[in-house]
């Protein structure tokens, strides 16, 4: 008997490498788009939680400054009235004088030692000769010693915070203490000066919180008072603690929380960005990468099918490399195509080539973005905090210039933004060529310039903010006009050896610039040397 065998019918080779081929791509762009994912993922946390440390750390410099501010100010009333009757008719004219002149408080009030209003200030409520019987009064009575209150209602059925100062006389005896009160639902020195926050699309904020854990300033208004000493954030800041975290909020939201104490008055500030926002944008650069990358992909597609019975050996290394770059290989080089006999096979290495080196210059452009000003090109605020910091840490001396163009508020209002875009870049060219080779020109924020001079004494700032200064005022800008700008100088580590500090002082002197007419440079130093004089 003869048997016939039947030929078993198969796959053709050229459909096995061109499926090989499709299927080595795309796990290749998948597991590189989920490295690429998570390991962007967790950068932004980081960097997210990281900036929120710092952020709260300076906004509790600020509010220790304000809050010794308030308890300075409060004495000084007090011991003017340490020798006044307090039932003295010219009580009232000079509490109102104190109030005109401390911009701290909403309002101010004598309360004697029986516990009876003397005097306010603004006398709007007739409240003189009354006596609250609040816990805090009662405990400021008491004391006889500086004290802020936690958040309460006072007579006036206000939610207030109360900061007193004793008042003695020169032989020593308690007369009673004046207190100033802080309306934490109305407009108050923390909007004044924390700033009122604004929605943002990072949903970042920030609030302030007592000793007990209630809130005394925070973006919702109608969250103050609120106890929220649940949150596990909240709990550290009661213990004095400082740092940042992942937390989950009393409301059950996750956030990357940054938080830092404020000793002077047992408070605490949290600064926060929800967990959703870094994981969204992590999401949208997977998104843009596989946009960028679709095309080429395609294309790869459909030469597969035309050169694959050529590819063996093209394939095999094509594999190889996907391997290595899915990996995260750090010494990996750019992907080139070997001059094959094989025409085919060197066009597909090249379309490779062009697709994953594409990958990897977007990936670098990224980076780049994240570290520059988009409008002028300048290094951004970020990358220049990063900057300072380094040299902090190495000890290198540094000058910092900052600079504010003087009425860019009507240049916008006149010509329209974009042409106050075009002023801007303008200055930022000019800042450009001016700098030298170590310098660093940054864009601060709005019309707001900054430069960073390494090695660079007092004097040296001084004559490069001049140039500048002296260039822009007699240029034609792009809006056809001349425009001027008002600059700051101070230098690390002989005006101050702390980063945040150096800033502070720079920008004092620019603001003494603006004082004193604009379209002038002024040096820290020489607002010291007026002090002492």
């Amino acid at each position: 008997m003869t048997y016939k065998i039947r030929p078993r019918r198969g796959f053709k080779l050229s459909s096995i490498i061109s499926f090989v081929v499709i299927l080595s791509v795309l796990v290749t762009i998948i597991i590189s788009t989920i490295i690429g994912y998570n390991t962007e993922r967790k950068s932004l946390f980081n960097n997210t939680i990281e900036m929120n440390g710092v952020a709260a750390l300076n906004l509790s410099k600020t509010t220790e400054s304000l809050v010794i501010s308030m308890q300075k100010s409060l004495q000084v009333t007090a011991d003017y009235f340490s020798e006044v009757e307090l039932s003295d008719q010219n009580v009232l004219s000079q509490l109102d004088f104190f109030m005109g002149t401390s911009p701290y408080f909403n309002s101010l009030t004598i309360v004697n030692t029986s516990g009876v209003i003397v005097s306010t200030s603004p006398n709007n409520l007739n409240l003189i000769g009354s006596k609250p019987d609040s816990e805090a009064t009662m405990e400021a009575l008491k004391l006889k010693k500086p004290y802020i209150s936690k958040p309460f209602h006072a007579i006036t059925n206000r939610l207030i915070v109360l900061v007193t100062a004793p008042i003695f006389d020169h032989a020593g005896n308690y007369k009673g203490f004046v207190g100033g009160s802080i309306y934490l639902q109305q407009a108050n020195i923390f909007r004044d000066i924390l700033g009122v926050q604004a929605s943002t699309t990072s949903g970042s904020y920030f609030y302030v919180v007592d000793s007990s854990g209630n809130l005394i300033y925070h973006p919702n208004k109608e969250r103050i008072s609120e106890n929220v000493s649940d949150n596990p954030v909240v709990q550290k800041l009661m213990k004095g603690l400082a740092g940042a975290q992942r937390v989950i909020n009393v409301q059950g939201q996750n956030f990357l929380a940054g938080f830092a104490p404020v000793p002077a008055a047992g408070w605490g500030i949290v600064s926060q960005t929800p967990q959703d926002h870094v994981v969204n944008i992590s999401e949208n650069v997977v998104r843009e990468m596989m946009k960028f990358s679709a095309p080429f992909v395609l294309l790869l597609v459909l030469l597969s099918f035309w050169l694959s019975r050529k590819l063996a050996h093209p394939l095999n290394r094509l594999a190889t490399y996907a391997s290595r770059l899915s990996s995260g290989d750090e010494k990996l080089k750019p992907l080139t195509a070997d001059i094959s006999w094989n025409y085919e096979a060197n066009q597909l290495m090249n379309t490779v080539a062009v697709a994953f080196n594409k990958l990897r210059q977007q990936k670098e452009e990224l980076h780049a973005e994240a570290n520059t000003d988009a409008l002028t090109g300048l290094t951004n605020r970020r990358t220049m905090g990063a900057i300072t910091t380094l040299w902090k840490e190495q000890g290198t001396p540094f000058s910092v210039i900052l600079m504010d163009l003087d009425h860019f508020k009507s240049v916008n209002d006149r010509h329209g933004h974009h042409m106050g875009d075009e002023v801007l870049k303008f200055v930022a060219d000019v800042m450009q060529s001016e700098k030298g080779p170590e310098d660093y020109c940054c864009r601060f924020g709005g019309e707001e310039f900054t430069m960073l001079l390494p090695h660079a004494s007092e004097d040296e700032a001084v004559q490069v903010a001049e140039r500048i200064r002296e260039r822009i005022a007699h240029a034609i800008t792009p809006i056809g006009e001349r425009v001027t700008m008002s600059l700051g100088v101070a230098t690390f580590p002989d005006i101050s050896d702390e980063v945040f500090e150096l800033f502070k002082y720079a920008d004092q002197a620019l603001y003494q610039a603006k004082r004193d007419g604009r379209n002038r440079t002024i040096a820290f130093s020489s607002l010291a040397n007026m002090a002492r004089i």
